[in-house]
């Protein structure tokens, strides 16, 4: 059990740092949400899920903001995100400074510097087809994977709710943004089945840069301890 306990822990921590993107599905109210509407969010699906497709990586700097219910308080990050299909991405933290999450495409590390440990687990244990994240790790499809709905739209761009279509997941609900026009993700928020609510904004978000493998190799800091879970 302790060791299932150290996965979730790790599952909830990136969660929140990340990003999290996608889940809980959302019912269609009314008999005038029909073939219209499905057509539209079949539509987009499509589009977001070729953006990446096509790109094969990208870039961006992120913002993230985390509503803590029981403590009436916020924690704040930032930094800059890296994900080249499939199965790579590094999170690199400026604030909290010096912690970073790293998935190299078989193993998710995420390094606590103030406990000087790298926690391991393996890449499919976390990032399942049916959680957040997968599409953009290459690792899911949207239209296979998930039930979509259009909300509507917010600032000028779409908000979609995605859910698996298995049996739903612990985050309780995420809303997406994503762009009219170049269909990136702009944002997640993400309310968890406690009701914190965490907001996470990329902004420069750059496609098809050309990432290099050797971004995504483990390079473990001297005197850290790597602690493998869940394997």
């Amino acid at each position: 059990m302790h060791g299932r306990s150290k996965v979730r822990k790790l599952q909830g921590l990136l969660f929140a740092a990340l990003v999290g993107l996608l889940i809980l599905p959302a019912k269609l109210s009314g008999e005038s949400q029909d073939r219209g509407d499905k057509s539209q969010e079949a539509s987009i699906v499509d589009q977001l899920q070729k953006s990446y497709d096509a790109a094969g990586d990208f870039t961006a700097d992120f913002r993230q903001e985390t509503e803590i219910k029981t403590l009436s308080r916020s924690l704040k990050a930032r930094g800059k995100v890296y994900f080249k299909r499939p199965g790579k991405m590094l999170w690199r933290y400026d604030e909290p400074k010096g912690q970073w999450v790293l998935a190299d495409g078989k193993s998710l590390y995420l390094y606590q510097p103030e406990q000087s440990q790298i926690l391991k687990s393996p890449l499919r244990n976390a990032f399942r087809s049916d959680i957040p994240l997968s599409f953009l790790l290459g690792l899911g499809s949207l239209k296979r994977d998930f039930k979509v709905t259009v909300k509507g739209q917010e600032e000028g761009h779409y908000v979609l709710k995605l859910g698996p279509k298995g049996e739903a997941g612990a985050l309780g609900e995420i809303e997406l943004g994503v762009d009219r026009q170049a269909f990136d993700v702009l944002w997640a928020r993400i309310r968890d089945a406690v009701g914190n609510l965490t907001t996470v904004r990329f902004i420069n978000m750059k496609k098809g840069v050309g990432l290099k493998d050797s971004l995504f190799r483990l390079q473990v800091p001297d005197g850290v301890d790597v602690v493998e879970i869940g394997s």
